[in-house]
């Protein structure tokens, strides 16, 4: 497969396929606030090899994060209110990384899945998940994303789960999950860097893909002023249920 930009342009098919992806996950991105790499990796491994989807997706969704959070009016409200959490993600995530080949990746995948879908359904029903200002809530919950993300690139589950515990409205949650997610991206970005995942070429092949994703998350963010605070609710619950049923099936088969 080809791992260069030249190498996917002159395979036309691949390189629209890639681009649809891109497009696909920035919408879904700009809708939600969240999405980008769970839609990259089950789209793209369609027709490229994982080692090569998981550094394409890596850079844009850091730097589509970042501008989530710039966007957003609240987002000086939102880093200090949060700090502790970031800190804590960014710092766990690192230190877990040191330790990925010690734990079944299935194992918690499949934990994590039925976690994910249990959540979303009881939420769904009615009952609500419910989390105090508390800053030991917020060193918690950072440290058990920390701990999922450095094992298995996945650590958002635990930081929508928070967030929606927390009853943030929509902004709040756009401009939160903008903020926590780039402070998991980073760190990972850096360790794909430093273990040669990530190569000068595919983060040149990956640029074309974040022009394309942030037109997608344009787009995003145009129908998200459409949608209301129960409905923008609902979408994230469903996609969460949607994404642990497909973490369960991958961890099993």
């Amino acid at each position: 497969m080809p791992d260069t930009l030249l190498g996917y342009m002159a395979e036309p098919a691949t390189l629209v396929a890639l681009m649809t992806t891109f497009l696909i996950a920035g919408t879904v991105k700009g809708m939600i606030g969240m999405g980008m790499p769970a839609i990259c990796m089950v789209l793209l491994t369609l027709f490229i090899p994982p080692l090569e989807a998981i550094p394409l997706t890596a850079i844009p969704t850091m730097l589509v994060n970042l501008l989530q959070l710039q966007r957003s009016q609240a987002r000086h409200i939102v880093i200090k209110k949060y700090s502790v959490f970031g800190g804590t993600l960014l710092i766990s995530i690192f230190l877990t990384g040191f330790f990925i080949l010690s734990f079944p990746e299935a194992l918690l995948l499949l934990a994590l899945g039925i976690a994910m879908v249990v959540f979303a359904v009881q939420a769904l029903a009615g009952f609500r998940l419910r989390f105090s200002s508390q800053a030991y809530w917020q060193v918690l919950c950072g440290a058990v994303a920390g701990f999922i993300g450095g094992l298995s690139s996945v650590f958002s589950p635990p930081i929508v789960m928070y967030l929606l515990g927390r009853d943030a409205d929509k902004e709040e949650f756009i401009a939160a999950t903008g903020f926590l997610f780039f402070a998991g991206c980073a760190p990972l970005v850096l360790a794909l860097w430093i273990n040669g995942v990530l190569t000068l070429d595919l983060a040149i092949t990956s640029l074309l893909g974040l022009v394309v994703a942030l037109a997608g998350f344009m787009l995003g963010e145009w129908i998200r002023h459409y949608i209301s605070q129960d409905w923008f609710r609902k979408l994230i619950l469903l996609f969460f249920l949607v994404m642990g049923c497909r973490l369960i099936v991958v961890s099993l088969f």
